[in-house]
């Protein structure tokens, strides 16, 4: 018993280094050095006013980068960096684009946000720190590094929502602020997938 305890102190010890490194290599992957996933979170809040929808795909998303983020971490799934690039571009444009036509959910656009979080969720395993070979304490620096791209994307949002504010819930708020803001997504969107082509 008496070796047990320091050894769980030697434990806890690493893992309290692990999980603020990790948090906050997560988060700065998304706040500020990750612009397509800002910008994916914002084509998803500028879709509508309405919380209950914003929440709806954000938690959607979330579940499907999860996914993947750990199976390719753990080396089940994989995807050549060039191919994730593109298809993070065009799931950007592709939402950002539909915010132009609709004000509400699609029957679709749920399988869309799930399929968009599939492939960012790789393409934040290939910015995922190395860990040294061996370490006991992959999982909890993945658990981490994910729970800091959580907290950027709230940040995210709140942010946006306090550039927003005044006008959230103007009648032009839609033509105005929506729209042009879907439109230098949709844009970037198309402009990142053909230069990762290139």
């Amino acid at each position: 018993m008496t070796r047990f305890v320091p050894a769980i102190i030697i434990i806890l010890a690493s893992t309290g280094a692990v999980i603020p490194t990790y948090f906050a290599e997560g988060f700065t992957h998304i706040l500020p050095h990750g612009p397509d996933h800002i910008l994916f979170i914002l084509a998803l809040f500028f879709l509508t006013r309405k919380p209950s929808d914003l929440l709806f795909q954000l938690t959607l998303f979330t579940l499907a980068h999860s996914l993947t983020l750990g199976l390719s971490l753990y080396g089940f799934i994989g995807l050549p960096e060039v191919l994730v690039e593109i298809s993070i571009a065009l799931s950007i444009m592709f939402v950002a684009a539909e915010n132009l036509r609709r004000e509400a959910l699609s029957p679709w656009r749920p399988w869309v946000v799930f399929a968009s979080g599939l492939v960012h969720g790789l393409g934040f395993a290939h910015s995922f720190p190395a860990i040294p070979e061996g370490s006991t304490d992959f999982l909890i620096a993945m658990f981490s590094f994910n729970l800091g791209i959580e907290f950027g994307q709230i940040a995210v949002v709140g942010l946006a929502y306090a550039a927003v504010a005044a006008w959230w819930k103007h009648i032009n708020y839609r033509n105005f602020i929506a729209k042009p803001a879907s439109i230098f997504i949709a844009t970037s969107g198309l402009y990142w997938a053909i230069k990762a082509g290139l």
